[in-house]
């Protein structure tokens, strides 16, 4: 079987930084138009391989290709990338307008000047060629370097935390824009964060890993529903894991098959009146609810979310979901 080879393929790349391996044997392809999210902690890796696809960091091992052909010799300017680093990285000097225009410079003055009032109507900027750089807040800086990273038309983007200095609100307002927007020029893209959500907002397929290590890629939905091992589950936030008579036992009318585990997270719980009664060990307020934290019958804890602070000892549940997950991973 022939293996298609359009788009961006990484072939068993790894990278160091001295004795660090900081990217181990990792091997992705994304497809043309495709948008893949590389989704872990602080230091697993995800922007170091993002830094090598971009030709910024070398390879200790594999190799980086767009439509079949190796970029190991290609310098980072000619590999035709769009790039957006996490702090936006405008020039201060220039105004809007100028800093869209940078990578423009072989169109003429007035396709160079259409091109940059197209890209700004996309990141719903319009008008905003002669404003300062300095008067953006976050979110509009955030727009404009993408907007300027989009200008030359790149084969492919590579955004690199881009809302990460984002409040929640607007981090989680601007994933959404992104979503459209990638999707409205069709341009190859990977997304690194460590948000969850965000990564399902606005990627196709998402790639988790943790210590330098590819751990599982599936589309946002499936990676929810079925993680590939305990591992995966701890860091979408499943804390706790159930067989299947105890998830029965707390209301679950899904099914285990042999070998797996249900795998309880913070949405799994719901409140009501006729579930299971679970001593509360502790309440935290979050985003205008709380979080209470319960203690499952086989003594692993869970967290339910309520309206208001619950004044009692116990706390009753019914077990509505969870991810269904191999036993013997860690």
């Amino acid at each position: 079987m022939v293996t298609d080879p359009s788009g961006l393929h990484i072939r068993n790349v790894s990278v160091r930084y001295g004795e660090l391996l900081a990217v181990d044997n990792v091997t992705l392809t994304v497809a043309p138009g495709a948008v893949l999210a590389l989704l872990g902690p602080s230091g697993s890796g995800k922007s170091s391989l993002l830094r090598a696809i971009a030709g910024l960091e070398p390879l200790a091992t594999g190799a980086v290709l767009w439509d079949g052909v190796d970029l190991a010799s290609t310098k980072v300017h000619q590999r035709n990338f769009g790039f957006v680093f996490q702090d936006a990285q405008l020039f201060s000097t220039m105004d809007v307008g100028h800093n869209i225009a940078y990578g423009l410079t072989k169109l003429p003055r007035p396709k160079r000047s259409e091109r940059v009032r197209e890209m700004l109507r996309l990141v719903g900027l319009e008008g905003y060629e002669n404003r300062k750089v300095t008067e953006l807040s976050g979110g509009q800086a955030q727009r404009v370097a993408l907007a300027r990273s989009l200008a030359p038309s790149p084969r492919a983007l590579l955004l690199d935390e881009p809302l990460s200095a984002l409040d929640r609100n607007l981090r989680d307002h601007l994933a959404d824009e992104l979503a459209g927007i990638l999707r409205a020029v069709g341009t190859t893209a990977i997304h690194v964060t460590h948000d969850q959500d965000e990564a399902s907002k606005v990627a196709d397929t998402v790639a988790v890993m943790d210590r330098g290590r590819l751990l599982q890629r599936d589309t946002p939905d499936v990676l929810w529903r079925s993680p590939a091992s305990r591992e995966v589950a701890r860091f979408l936030g499943f804390t706790a894991f159930l067989d299947a008579t105890t998830a029965r036992d707390l209301g679950w009318r899904g099914h285990l098959k042999d070998g797996a585990v249900l795998g309880i997270g913070p949405r799994s719980l719901e409140l009501d009146d006729d579930g299971v009664a679970l001593p509360i060990t502790s309440q935290g307020f979050a985003l205008g609810e709380v979080e209470v934290g319960v203690r499952l019958p086989d003594g692993q804890l869970a967290t339910v979310t309520a309206p208001e602070r619950v004044e009692a000892e116990q706390i009753h549940v019914r077990l509505t979901g969870g991810a269904v997950t191999p036993e013997n991973t860690m």
